[in-house]
């Protein structure tokens, strides 16, 4: 028989069990809530972060399109979504001259849990893969003390007496002129193992041009595009570029002779520039033009689509978009040139410094600023400007900076790696200079142990990846340059 208590009691336990049931369910009704909400937060944080890390991959995508060798590696960014930080990171890795491996990165902390999205894409550039700048803006190894052959660079020496006059750097080789008649005054250099058993860089080939009837037609300047090398050639006013077929380095040919003068100019083939599919020819004064823009789609067929009269010599020529940029040894000693209209190229505006003492013998720009150097050579005054900063957005207003050094130097040659400018130097024992443009109103110097390179005049510089290519107009036409 059950008593009124006991049944009180049992009344209790169910009240009790009933309560413990109603507590779990809606502990569990609250976990799946709860974890329907954190699942659902995680997927939009995580969907955020694949957007970020995909923009960063188009943007460098887009980048690269436009300057393939402004790509470059990225330091770590933070970005804020309501309370929520990204931490976005770009990795660029060079795989070859042509190829770049980058990889974004967006990490976050959420709920005591780090979390990240990882993307890979590889870029090309079918530009330079034609012929271009294959110089490497990132800079690896220690620069502040560069190394030549005394650390292991190879270099290469040529039957020519006058040395170098241009050097192209292109797919680990090195091609080189030499301004000498009756020798042979085209090489091609195997730089694959920039630094040699012996030193000695191989050359795979090589070749003599002269023209008939002439006795001072030495080759000048070289740009290489593909299966194919166009050069500048001196002193002769019946033939001013060459096109020569380097498909067979031991062998290469000329293919092509191009004169673009009337008869009676005497202008001379003096520097090169080359750009998707054109060659600018930069000629010494003469009575005729001096900027020739020829069309070499068909290199065995070119086409001087078009010419500009400077009145002076043209000693270098750097292209970008369709701007060239013209060092000339006159009043104006650099121009500006619209080629949108290769058929009718039209002057934009120059500097003309107030003294003319100094020729404007180099120019180089930076990839990652608006600036533009000019580099003078063969002062006839102590104290004056070597090296000239401009804003290559206007530059008739004249240096944003500037730098002198002694009589003797002189800025030949240049190419702008990030912050940091490379030059030739005219002046004796400091024949090549690395220095800070980060700020360009006031460059540093940037090696502080320099090399003293052997040199009687540098004659020409080019870069690819991270090594420099230097032509000397004396034994050692050339040498790398690298890091230490």
């Amino acid at each position: 028989m059950v008593t009124k208590r006991g049944q009180q009691g049992s009344s209790t336990i169910e009240l009790l069990i009933a309560f413990m049931i109603l507590v779990l369910a809606l502990s569990a009704v609250i976990i799946v809530v709860f974890g329907s909400q954190s699942i659902s937060v995680d997927t939009q944080v995580n969907s955020d972060a694949l957007y970020r890390a995909k923009t960063m991959l188009e943007g460098a995508r887009a980048a690269s399109r436009a300057d393939f060798g402004s790509v470059v590696s990225t330091v770590a960014t933070v970005e804020y979504s309501g309370p929520l930080a990204y931490t976005k990171k770009l990795d660029v890795m060079d795989l070859d001259s042509f190829t770049k491996q980058a990889t974004s990165t967006v990490s976050w902390q959420t709920g005591g849990r780090s979390q990240s999205v990882v993307l890979s894409t590889i870029f090309t550039d079918p530009t330079s893969i034609l012929g271009g700048d294959t110089c490497s803006q990132e800079l690896t190894g220690d620069w502040t003390a560069p190394q030549d052959w005394r650390g292991g660079f190879g270099y290469t020496d040529i039957v020519s007496a006058n040395g170098a006059s241009g050097v192209d750097a292109f797919n680990k080789k090195v091609y080189l002129t030499s301004n000498i008649d009756n020798k042979n005054n085209f090489y091609i250099i195997d730089a694959s193992n920039p630094k040699p058993a012996g030193l000695n860089l191989p050359i795979s080939g090589q070749l003599r041009f002269d023209v008939a009837g002439t006795n001072s037609d030495g080759l000048t300047d070289v740009r290489v595009a593909g299966r194919y090398a166009y050069v500048s050639v001196g002193g002769t006013a019946t033939v001013q570029l060459i096109v020569i077929d380097i498909s067979n380095p031991t062998a290469p040919v000329v293919v092509k002779q191009l004169d673009v003068t009337a008869p009676g100019i005497t202008g001379f083939g003096n520097t090169l520039a080359y750009a998707k599919g054109k060659v600018y020819l930069g000629l010494t004064v003469s009575t005729g033009k001096e900027l020739h823009i020829i069309d070499v789609s068909d290199p065995l067929a070119p086409i001087d689509q078009g010419s500009f009269e400077t009145g002076t010599s043209i000693n270098q020529i750097v292209v970008k978009d369709d701007i060239a940029y013209l060092a000339t040894p006159s009043a104006s000693q650099l121009w500006k040139i619209n080629m949108s209209d290769p058929s009718n190229p039209t002057l934009v505006e120059t500097y003309n410094p107030s003294s003319t003492n100094w020729s404007g013998q180099s120019v180089a720009l930076s990839k990652t600023t608006s600036n533009v150097f000019l580099g003078r050579i063969r002062n006839l005054n102590p104290n004056r400007d070597d090296l000239i900063a401009l804003n290559s957005t206007n530059i008739a207003a004249g240096p944003i900076g500037s730098m002198s050094q002694d009589t003797q130097s002189g800025f030949t040659r240049m190419v702008v790696r990030g912050t940091l400018l490379f030059a030739s130097n005219a002046k004796s024992n400091d024949g090549f200079q690395i220095w800070d443009v980060a700020d360009p109103t006031a460059p540093l110097r940037y090696d502080t142990t320099p090399v003293n390179i052997q040199q009687t005049s540098i004659a020409a510089m080019d870069c690819e990846g991270d090594y420099i290519y230097i032509g000397q107009r004396s034994n050692r036409a050339l040498q790398i340059v690298g890091p230490s």
